[in-house]
């Protein structure tokens, strides 16, 4: 016997927004041999919430991948590679922006 939850109309909204109910036809597969698809919570939904950057959102996508014929530990050292590009980025953004303005340390 199913049950029926009842959620305020924003709720809703927000969820069907999310991909998280309603979205079968995209968010009910996946192309390739991760597992996204298979879970309530998709990358996606997460990026999309925080409104997070490229590289933050590849962070996640990454900590959450089960890809079939990838190791755990191939999947952390990209996730290491990432994160010191990130960091060259910003502290090359950092260095740019202390050229422009005098007093920077």
């Amino acid at each position: 016997m199913e049950q029926q939850v009842q959620i305020d109309w924003p709720t809703y909204q927000r969820l069907k927004q999310l991909g998280i109910i309603e979205s079968k036809e995209v968010r009910g597969s996946n192309v390739g041999s991760s597992d996204y698809s298979s879970h309530l919570i998709q990358p996606w939904t997460i990026i999309q919430e925080y409104n997070l950057n490229y590289w933050d959102g590849d962070i996640i996508k990454r900590v959450l991948r089960n890809k079939r014929g990838s190791s755990r530990e191939e999947d952390y050292e990209k996730i290491i590679h990432i994160c010191k590009e990130r960091l060259r980025q910003l502290n090359e953004d950092r260095n740019n922006s202390c050229n422009v303005v005098e007093g920077c340390s």
